[in-house]
């Protein structure tokens, strides 16, 4: 899908008309840990800066912060196992809008908290700024 002159580093603009032919990959076998919430359910909130995949028709990275927001009911994630699952998405290729359900779907399934948010801002692609929300359970009282 990309020119030659694109693939060499060249001015000339991806073509998208064929976008939605495009494959998506997610990191495989995964897996998260938690810990017993022990009737501690504080609202907790992360923020990994760093976060790096790739658009599935150019291959050039997106990059933006991952916040994730939740409370837990029975466990608590571990924090440097969804950490190490976030690195994963470096090299994956996927939408930005896909990435976040992906994300929020599988801490959510892991942890079964009482509700849950990630939100993604992404960097400027194109000259658009893109933030990408998705939540699970039930809506969380105004923090």
């Amino acid at each position: 899908m990309k020119t030659k002159a694109a693939a060499l580093g060249g001015n000339e603009m991806t073509d998208y008309t064929r976008a939605s032919e495009a494959g998506v990959e997610k990191p495989e076998n995964v897996r998260l840990l938690t810990f017993p919430a022990r009737n501690h359910t504080p609202v907790i909130a992360w923020e990994y800066p760093e976060f790096q995949s790739l658009c599935p028709v150019s291959e050039r990275p997106d990059q933006g912060v991952v916040r994730i927001r939740y409370q837990p009911k029975h466990k608590i994630l571990e924090s440097k196992s969804v950490r190490d699952y976030l690195i994963r998405w470096r090299n994956k290729k996927n939408w930005q809008e896909y990435i976040t359900e992906e994300i929020a779907g599988l801490l959510y399934e892991t942890c079964e908290p009482d509700w849950l948010t990630v939100d993604i801002q992404w960097s400027s692609r194109g000259g658009i700024l893109a933030k990408t929300t998705s939540h699970r359970g039930k809506r969380p009282p105004s923090l």
